[in-house]
This record gives structure tokens, C-alpha cells and sequence, in this order.
């Protein structure tokens, strides 16, 4: 029987953990802006489904499922025939998602999801400014 390498053997997919524990999470907090740029009635519709997912207390994934389902399809049948590239984006207080449409001339169509963290960073007193590495550098 082989044995696992030394360097590599608790390689593997722990790299999906982060995205795991991501997508799993619940959102909290308040919606502070949603971007798009779907046609206003399947933009609200998504923003409805979305808002409804997470005052039930959904987890993430099952939020962006549900607003796939019940909202974005609809774009397979209002641009049928026609290529549709759009994104709807709702920024909460402690998360970002984000979800793709790609749609094809053929009918078929691609939905993506991007999620993200929103992490604050504390003003250091001692430095006179934000301690942000991210923040303009003067």
C-alpha cells in the first residue's frame, strides 16, 4: 500500500473550505445598495426573491438558488434568440453577491455567483490614518 507524501498529504481540498464556510453563512444586516444592470422588472423581482430568501433566514447558496430559479430564468424566455450579458449585485453591511447572466443566441444560458466578505479595518491611532495596506498611498 502506498503511502501519502509527507509535503502533501493534507493537500487536497481544504482549499474549498473558505468557500464552503462562505456560502454557507446566513446574511445579516441591512441591504445597502443593489447594482444591475437587468431590465427593472426582473431586477426587482430578483431584488424581492433575494430579500425574502435572507429574512428566512436561508444560507447564502440557497439564497442565490432561489433568486436563479424564480427570477433570473425569466431572461432565457424575454431575450430568446438574442445574447444577454448582465449582473445583479446586492451589498449587504458584512457580505457582497454578486450573480452573473450570460445568455446565448441559442437559448442556453449561464449563471454564475460571486460572494465576498466585507472585512473593516480598524483606524490605528498611532499611525494618524487608516491602517488599510489597500488604501491610497500618499
Amino acid at each position: 500500500m502506498a503511502q501519502a507524501c509527507k509535503a502533501t498529504g493534507g493537500a487536497g481540498l481544504s482549499h474549498s473550505r473558505g468557500y464552503e464556510d462562505a456560502v454557507n453563512a446566513k446574511i445579516s444586516g441591512e441591504l445597502n445598495e443593489v447594482e444591475s444592470t437587468l431590465p427593472e422588472n426582473i431586477k426587482d423581482r430578483a431584488l424581492s426573491v433575494f430579500k425574502a430568501a435572507v429574512s428566512e433566514k436561508y444560507s447564502i447558496i440557497q439564497a442565490i438558488e432561489k433568486v436563479e430559479k424564480e427570477a433570473l430564468g425569466e431572461i432565457e424566455t424575454v431575450f430568446k434568440g438574442q445574447r444577454f450579458k448582465g449582473f445583479i449585485k446586492f451589498d449587504f453591511d458584512s457580505w457582497v453577491v454578486t450573480i452573473s447572466v450570460n445568455k446565448f443566441g441559442n437559448g442556453s444560458a449561464q449563471f454564475s455567483a460571486g460572494v465576498g466578505q466585507k472585512k473593516l479595518v480598524c483606524p490605528d491611532p498611532f499611525m494618524g490614518r487608516l491602517s488599510d495596506p489597500n488604501m491610497n498611498r500618499s
